[in-house]
């Protein structure tokens, strides 16, 4: 080795780390820039430092212009011998469309490399790595394809200069990344690569005076502007939607957001529940018969009935008749009562005060723009003050007859500001229990009908300690089989190390999750105390943490014997690759395969001090409406926790 070449050698590293560090100041600058609006920096410094060094340094590494090009069979021949150099010929000799060779092509010169094996190569590691973005690669391909032959222009100009990537990357971001894959993600990219096609004639033209590449900056100019506009807006649409965590996968972006959004559908919504204690019947709903009409048809009339639906005893003439009189009133959630008006009497039965039409009334502010306003409560009844803070299943007053009330009953309504007599707006329930003739139900972020019998969820003092998990804190299951299935079962011997050890965390969304160290597995949870529930799973499917995650997908923390819950789980944390495979094609359209989970309450040993309770749980996997597979686990829970769960062969 010559002196000289160790020179050249010598300079070309020290170039290459000065550039480097060049880029991550210039990275970290522009990310600083545009995180202020939420905005990601993509591709960037990456141009900024590619058009400074070309500039200095007479055009060195400049797309399309690359030596090593020149000796391409050389190069395959170093990389496998002569077997390799007759693989290419082998593939170059299919007889393949000009438009698909440019895709190749643009896809190989993401990589800066320029030869159709190595899109090819690309291509077949998109495809395993996401069907998703394969796709959208082909999608924003030809649309651009179609639109340059609109224009009339020779669309073989790309196989020179190598920038159709821009059209697949762009594809890729818009339909895929930064909104969730679906039917209007694509929609858009008909209008968007044409944008970019535009950008990239023009600036072609201006930056080829300066002999410059423009590289990946028409993709960057239409995300960036496309990303930023879509985020002026004042209310997110569900038909076009930013991911609210990024997984750096569109399916598992899609798969989440799904899931996600049908559970839990809004993200900051603040949980509210009944004003009372016991079965209750909605005498009136939204836009009633009699009242809640207008700016107060947003509200809920509330009465207690009898098997027969009656309201009242005896003949009713009195307010003591009626079953719902003198009966507690509690706080919905935890907030200061803003308002409190008392002192105006019960009205006889058919009489009403218009005069003072709300009654004994008090408004309680639960956050800044959320307050909940009660009515027509007895005279002296009230338990709290104007200004006092009241947690959640307080006390507040009772139930009575007074302002515009003709027979004892409760008002109730959501409102924005601190007034008695504020105008309404749609605010639903949390979590609520429905009573269907005999059956019970349970609802979710619901909207009361009429004669809707309802009651909050009486939560169990067994199942609230089971599920009651704090970050810290460390569990630990043993398994075995049995004749009849696989046995989870709780283990007190922290010392055993064939255990399954897990430590319950904290992620950087504050979201609570059980980490399992020997499998490397997550599943996250929320816990309101009413309901557990597992929001997703990341790791081993073979783990015990994952069976345990099937079988606790949801429970609700109240016993009812007979009682079910259902819900669904995420397709891609029960099916198989390779089922996913197929599925991942169409998800943005169409979900043939369904994950649908089914928690039957069995029994109790004791209603008023149990010390035991069992359940049963199933996870069942459908295709095209028909059930392929279902997994069965039994549960014991008693005074120390989850005793065990089994899953049943």
């Amino acid at each position: 080795m010559t002196r000289q070449f160790q020179l050249f050698v010598f300079a070309g590293l020290f170039l290459l780390v000065v550039l480097s560090i060049f880029t991550l100041f210039l990275t970290l600058t522009v990310e600083g820039i545009f995180t202020k609006y939420g905005l990601p920096y993509i591709s960037i410094p990456f141009i900024l430092v590619m058009w400074t060094a070309n500039l200095a340094m007479n055009d060195l590494w400049y797309i399309g212009v690359s030596q090593r090009g020149i000796y391409f069979y050389n190069e395959l021949y170093a990389l496998g011998g002569q077997n390799f150099v007759d693989f290419y010929n082998w593939i170059s000799s299919f007889e393949t469309p000009a438009s698909l060779r440019i895709y190749f092509l643009s896809l190989g010169a993401i990589l800066f490399q320029f030869n159709e094996l190595a899109g090819i190569i690309i291509a077949i590691a998109l495809l395993i790595s996401s069907r998703i973005a394969f796709t959208l690669s082909l999608v924003g391909f030809y649309i651009a394809y179609l639109f340059y032959q609109l224009l009339g222009v020779n669309f073989s100009e790309l196989s020179y200069t190598y920038i159709g990537f821009n059209y697949i990357l762009t594809a890729i971001a818009i339909g895929g990344f930064f909104f969730i894959p679906s039917r209007w993600s694509y929609l858009w990219l008909f209008l968007l690569l044409p944008i970019t096609v535009i950008l990239t004639f023009g600036l072609s033209k201006f930056f080829s005076y300066y002999q410059l590449s423009i590289y990946s900056l028409p993709f960057n100019i239409t995300v960036l502007l496309f990303v930023y506009v879509m985020k002026l807006r004042t209310q997110t649409r569900s038909e076009l939607v930013e991911p609210l965590e990024q997984r750096n996968s569109p399916e598992e972006n899609l798969y989440f957001h799904k899931n996600v959004s049908e559970r839990f559908p809004s993200t900051f919504y603040l949980p509210v529940y009944l004003p009372f204690l016991g079965e209750w019947t909605v005498s009136q709903a939204h836009a009633g018969e009699h009242t809640h009409k207008g700016e107060w048809q947003h509200a809920w009339d509330f009465v207690i009935t009898d098997n027969e639906g009656k309201q009242f005893q005896n003949k009713g003439d009195f307010p003591t008749d009626y079953f719902c009189y003198n009966k507690p009133i509690v706080a919905t959630a935890d907030g200061i009562v803003a308002e409190l008006v008392d002192g105006i009497a019960d009205n006889i039965i058919g009489d009403i005060n218009t005069l003072q039409n709300w009654g004994n009334s008090l408004v309680i502010k639960h956050s800044d723009y959320l307050y909940s306003q009660i009515s027509h409560l007895k005279q002296g009844s009230f338990k709290v003050k104007k200004g006092e803070f009241v947690r959640k299943g307080q006390v507040l007053a009772t139930c009575g007859n007074s302002g515009r009330s003709p027979y004892p009953h409760l008002h109730f309504q959501f409102q924005t500001t601190p007034y008695i007599g504020s105008r309404t707006f749609f605010y639903p329930f949390a979590h609520l229990i429905k009573k269907e003739n005999k059956y019970l139900k349970l609802e979710s972020l619901f909207s009361p009908k009429n004669q809707d019998k309802l009651q909050n969820i009486a939560s169990n003092a067994l199942l609230l300690q089971a599920f009651h998990f704090i970050p810290g804190q460390i569990l630990n299951f043993k398994n075995f089989k049995d004749e009849k299935g696989l046995i989870f079962e709780k283990n007190d011997n922290f010392a055993d190390k064939l255990d399954n050890e897990w430590e319950v965390k904290t992620s950087i969304y504050n979201v609570l999750y059980l980490y399992c160290r020997k499998t490397n597995s997550s599943a996250y949870f929320k816990n309101d105390e009413l309901l557990f529930q597992f929001i997703n799973f990341e790791g081993d499917k073979n783990s015990t943490l994952y069976f345990f995650y099937l079988a606790f997908y949801k429970v609700q923390l109240g016993f009812y014997k007979g009682f079910s819950i259902e819900d669904k789980l995420p397709q891609n944390n029960l099916f198989s690759r390779r089922r996913m495979f197929f599925q991942d094609f169409l998800s943005p359209f169409y979900f043939f395969l369904k994950a649908e989970y089914k928690l039957s309450y069995l029994s109790v040993d004791d209603d008023f001090s149990p010390s035991q309770i069992k359940l049963s749980s199933e996870i069942s996997a459908i295709s095209f409406n028909k059930k392929i597979k279902q997994d069965n686990f039994e549960i014991v829970i008693n005074s120390s926790g989850i005793q065990y769960f089994k899953l049943i062969y």
